[in-house]
């Protein structure tokens, strides 16, 4: 009966408030029926000063808001008659859900358009001030892109906003302080050495400054998946606490997929390495195998391939919301999320990623970590915690044109945004893991009890003390080390130093116990 044009403009201001104003054509397909209302559904963006106009001036109004959902209504006073006839309008409002910032960094979110194909046309205009920052990415790509001393200006057509909302970010990069604690204890009569994972440098993504490692490890090493491994000896029937304090700076990239390697330029190594089966990452099932060769095209590079791997997934599963009431949530692995994929958390997300691009031929991990959010209905993190600790679990995966890429195929589910050719400047992973499915544990998962904080993490406000050549994270926590000799016990004529490293299982919450595979991470 009726078709739709529009033209929508978001203009920042240099506090974030952005106004946005839509330009709305209804257009009769029929001379015997005429629009006398039109109601805009807003999700998960709340809005103050709406007004609304047509060509005679201002006309009447109504907003309701339920649940994470605002609708906004209007009168049509100026019917157009007619077939083929256009009824013209225009709502404006205000918001400050746009265009927030998170530490140093200015991030633009602007949700997914639904049921955008059934508009004839859908053209955005996005304003920032340059004030904001160098910028670091925009996704999609704009259809046209100008700049003057004072503002940005963003083009975007229809066919950019099909599959995708709009996201950005601008500044130089972001730093995070953190303060991470992990928990140890020996039950056992013997000395134990204990291992724990601390933050590690990735090339592109983050740069890790350590302040303090207190008390001080007796040996670090660094494994195949680049984590610093920190050990410590803990007497019998003792407890000790390592209190961990430093920076993170995050960077932020975007890849072009098609400009990527072939994936015959894969490194045989690492295809080696990072291909295999796991726990969770069955790649040699017969249903991922399935998958992964009816999603694979060996003339694409390797970036298109893994993207495909990513559409699959965020249009697989569905993130159950549900999970993060709950004090523990099973782990199901690849295979097992596809037969629930309405029951998801972030690692079914992850591990199906993982599997089905391993079982394409292109190397993938899995990250652990932290990761903000300031809206969790857009881009959930995790379980809220007694103690308040949130943890996310992300992926990466290998083109030898960009090295590790990370992505957030979660957030890309529940925020209809882009974060295959981009990643935020709001991840921190704390440990890789792609060696092994389910060792080492990130920091968080290192408790005795529900009632302490693990993790506290800020934004940084001082962006002085990073020194872009200072050294890498592991020679840092190298230099913390105090090597001890460690305590022996006889038995028998056989010399036994007991050495724990706590990989056998994924669980701990609030708990010591690791033998069960569970996950924290939402």
């Amino acid at each position: 009966e009726f078709e739709t044009e529009y033209i929508v403009t978001y203009e920042s201001q240099a506090n974030g408030e952005t106004l946005v104003n839509y330009d709305i054509s209804i257009i009769n397909s029929k001379a015997d029926v005429i629009a006398t209302k039109y109601s805009l559904a807003i999700k998960k963006v709340e809005v103050y000063d709406v007004l609304a106009k047509d060509k005679r001036g201002d006309i009447k109004v109504q907003t309701d808001t339920k649940d994470d959902t605002t609708t906004i209504t209007v009168e049509l006073d100026d019917q157009a008659i007619g077939i083929n006839k256009k009824n013209n309008f225009s709502i404006e409002y205000k918001t400050k859900n746009i265009t927030t910032k998170v530490g140093e960094v200015w991030n633009v979110n602007i949700p997914q358009v639904q049921n955008i194909e059934s508009t004839n046309k859908y053209d955005v205009s996005l304003i920032l001030p340059t004030s904001l920052g160098p910028k670091i990415y925009v996704s999609p790509t704009p259809s046209a892109e100008k700049n003057d001393n004072f503002k940005y200006y963003l083009e975007f057509h229809k066919k950019d906003l099909l599959n995708t909302g709009i996201s950005a970010s601008f500044g130089s990069y972001q730093v995070m302080n953190f303060q991470l604690k992990y928990q140890l204890k020996n039950d056992t009569v013997f000395t134990q050495i204990q291992e724990i994972a601390l933050p590690a440098d990735k090339s592109d993504q983050q740069k890790v400054y350590f302040k303090s490692i207190d008390p001080a490890p007796i040996r670090v090493r660094e494994d195949r998946d680049g984590n610093i491994l920190a050990s410590f000896q803990i007497p019998s029937k003792d407890t000790l606490e390592v209190k961990v304090t430093g920076s993170a700076r995050i960077l932020g990239r975007q890849i072009a997929p098609s400009f990527g390697s072939k994936i015959n330029k894969l490194p045989g190594d690492l295809v080696s390495k990072y291909t295999k089966t796991q726990k969770y990452w069955e790649t040699n099932s017969e249903e991922i195998e399935t998958i992964s060769n009816s999603l694979l095209s060996k003339d694409a590079s390797v970036s298109v391939n893994a993207g495909k791997a990513y559409e699959y997934v965020i249009n697989t599963l569905d993130y159950d919301f549900n999970l993060a009431k709950l004090s523990s949530v099973e782990r199901k692995g690849a295979i097992n999320s596809l037969k629930t994929p309405a029951e998801s958390a972030c690692m079914e997300f992850t591990d199906l990623f993982v599997a089905i691009t391993r079982a394409m031929g292109i190397p993938a991990r899995e990250l652990n970590g932290y990761a903000f959010s300031s809206a969790e209905s857009l881009t959930p993190i995790s379980i809220n915690l007694t103690s308040g600790d949130l943890l996310h679990s992300w992926a990466e995966f290998y083109d030898p044109e960009y090295g590790w890429v990370a992505v957030d195929p979660t957030w890309g589910a529940t925020s209809g945004m882009d974060y295959f050719t981009k990643l935020d400047t709001n991840h921190f992973a704390f440990v890789t893991k792609g060696i092994n499915s389910e060792y080492p544990l990130p920091a968080g998962l290192y408790r005795l009890n529900d009632t302490d904080k693990m993790v506290e993490i800020d934004f940084s406000q001082d962006q002085t003390v990073y020194d872009p050549v200072g050294t890498s994270s592991f020679d840092q926590a190298k230099a913390f080390a105090k090597p001890q000799k460690v305590s022996m016990v006889q038995l028998g004529g056989v010399v036994i130093a007991c050495i724990v490293f706590f990989g056998l299982g994924y669980l701990l919450i609030g708990r010591r116990v690791l033998r069960k595979s569970k996950s924290n991470s939402h």
